[in-house]
């Protein structure tokens, strides 16, 4: 996952945010009422004790026009058909001297942005239910940066353009981005039988929740495709790929054959460059920051939970890991 750059102080960081400002028809948000704000909190199934402190930090033109204004320019940034993409933007965490309001500030922009992204998603025809397993997310990341940080924030604010722009979606198990295979950044081409340089693909991202069973993800990657086709008629894709520390073969040696990891591994063949991932397994397995935590203070109550540890302690890395899939065909079961 795209990590978010150190929070620098509020002159720089509003200076950051005024320079992406882009051309863009987009209209500035407006105020939320709190009754509108809680609506679109259930929507984004943010979490019950996170409600409470965002209301009482929303931002206001006339009481906090600093936060306001930069408010604006990311919102235009966010819908700006020119703006770079989530990994080439520049949004840093929100000051620490805006305290609260600073964590929830990237919360605030995605409860005012709400309104134009769901318009789009209905455009287009998305079923209810996709949608609202898609926009999730949103309350997922906020109740993991809760149990990361001993308290309430959100800090995936470029992981979630994808939502807002309407680029991924969550069909089941897992979540699919419409992208393009760059091999120059993935370290190397996948092989003659696999997606070409600049092919559209779809891109695998496997939330936290729930076993990763087999059936699970056929399922996924079934209707993935159908759903391709049905709203993305003239984006095809016959590929999925996946980049994520799940790919890493060395989890074979600690999981039996039959673990549901190991399965999801033999769906990929696996190609390029394979960077070190230390920081994202522990983020990911534990919710603990990379670096805050010394390794035997970490829980050990399952058996991926020691087996990243016995890793890391005999001076091995973790290694994130790229692979490409054919996307099966066929509709899934029950369609």
């Amino acid at each position: 996952m795209t990590p978010t750059p150190t929070a620098p102080d509020v002159e720089d960081w509003l200076d950051l945010l005024g320079r992406q400002r882009t051309a863009c028809d987009v209209p500035d948000p407006e105020p939320v009422a709190q009754g509108e704000a809680r609506r679109r909190m259930r929507i984004l199934a943010v979490p019950a004790e996170d409600r409470g402190p965002v209301l009482a930090t929303m931002p206001d033109p006339a009481c906090t026009p600093e936060r306001w204004r930069a408010l604006r320019q990311c919102h235009r940034a966010l819908f700006s058909g020119t703006a770079p993409g989530p990994r080439d933007t520049v949004w840093p965490d929100a000051p620490v001297a805006f305290g609260e309001a600073g964590r929830y500030f990237y919360l605030h922009l995605y409860l005012l942005a709400l309104p134009r992204a769901l318009e789009r998603q209905r455009r287009i025809g998305v079923p209810d239910d996709v949608v609202a397993a898609t926009f999730a997310d949103v309350g997922a990341k906020t109740a993991a940066y809760r149990l990361a940080h001993g308290t309430g924030g959100f800090d995936r604010q470029r992981w979630v353009m994808r939502h807002f722009r309407g680029t991924l979606h969550r069909l089941g198990r897992l979540q699919f981005e419409r992208t393009t295979l760059d091999t120059a950044a993935l370290g190397g081409p996948p092989g003659p039988d696999g997606p070409a340089d600049g092919e559209r693909v779809l891109g695998v991202h496997i939330p936290e929740e729930g076993p990763l069973t087999p059936a699970g993800c056929e399922a996924s990657l079934r209707a993935a495709r159908t759903f391709l086709a049905r709203h993305f008629p003239d984006e095809p894709a016959r590929f999925a790929t996946c980049s994520s520390w799940l790919l890493d073969e060395q989890l074979a040696a600690y999981l039996p054959p039959t673990a549901n990891i190991v399965r999801f591994q033999q769906r990929f063949t696996p190609f390029g460059t394979r960077p070190v991932g230390d920081d994202d397994i522990i983020d990911f397995v534990f919710h603990t920051p990379p670096g805050t935590t010394a390794l035997d203070r970490l829980p050990q109550l399952t058996t991926l939970q020691r087996a990243v540890v016995s890793h890391l302690r005999s001076g091995r890395h973790w290694r994130l890991t790229h692979g490409w899939a054919p996307l099966p065909t066929g509709a899934p079961p029950g369609t």
